[in-house]
């Protein structure tokens, strides 16, 4: 009697999951997922609350880790797919694993519950921020409220540049330390902007876009976690001075926090 693979899930650390869908594995970054059929598989290995998955044929070794998962999940996933693994043949010509995995970039994040948090506390950050100047308008009349929105203006938008700006800076340096560096080719125009393509270490086709114009290839460097997310241009100066650009925005965050701790003071 045949039998059917039970249709798996595993769930680790930082958004990423495993699933089973009958002869694929789909693995899901925070964002990408990736499509990986039995076919690309050389082995599948549950090292107690871990599994890896290693692709066939390749320069080198490619193995896809997923951690922080159920140990006793791990173990069922991993006698479970190793049953679907072709037998090896020895006349069977060689498969190149990594040219058979789908990479699908995804649209958005998978917010979940986080999202609704995020606007309760909006909503209970914007009531309270009304009752202030209700309050403010009251007792201090409107030069009070012009000050506190003045200094509420200063604050949020001080606070935004500054958060963008460290943003970005933590992800060049992660790619810094952690990133390859390729060269991409110009495919073509759209929007004018440029596309380019590169290829990743483990045979993987991602496109970039950026502003300007020409058609030379140039150097981009990718997160291998998320081959998909590559940026050029990306160095140790560059990110020193956009610290130092960053001190403008946090002037301004200052000054806003202490114009608003001012009008708060003289209730």
């Amino acid at each position: 009697m045949a039998t059917t693979a039970a249709a798996l899930v595993l769930r680790g650390k930082r958004r990423t999951a495993l699933r089973l869908e009958g002869r694929v594995v789909v693995l899901r970054r925070p964002a990408e997922e990736l499509r990986i059929p039995v076919e690309a598989m050389a082995a599948v290995r549950a090292e107690g609350r871990a599994v890896e998955i290693e692709l066939l044929g390749g320069a080198e070794p490619v193995v896809y880790r997923l951690v922080g998962v159920s140990e006793a999940g791990a173990a069922a996933f991993g006698r479970t797919v190793a049953r679907l693994l072709p037998a090896p043949g020895g006349d069977a010509e060689p498969v190149d694993g990594p040219s058979l995995v789908d990479v699908r970039l995804l649209p958005g994040r998978n917010r979940g519950w986080h999202a609704s948090g995020r606007r309760t506390l909006t909503a209970v950050a914007a009531l309270f921020y009304a009752g202030l100047v209700a309050a403010v308008g009251v007792f201090g009349g409107g030069g009070q409220v012009a000050a506190l929105l003045g200094g509420s203006v200063a604050l949020y938008a001080g606070c935004f540049m500054v958060y963008a700006g460290a943003r970005a800076n933590v992800d060049d340096w992660r790619l810094k330390r952690r990133g390859i560096t390729v060269v991409a080719q110009f495919s073509h125009y759209t929007n004018k902007r440029r596309v380019y393509t590169y290829t990743t270490a483990t045979g993987q086709s991602h496109t970039y876009q950026t502003a300007g114009s020409g058609t030379d290839p140039i150097e981009v460097t990718y997160d291998p976690l998320r081959p998909g997310d590559a940026r050029a241009g990306v160095s140790l100066l560059n990110t020193l001075i956009m610290v130092l650009l960053l001190a403008i925005p946090a002037f301004v965050a200052v000054m806003g926090i202490l114009l608003v701790a001012h009008v708060v003071a003289a209730l």
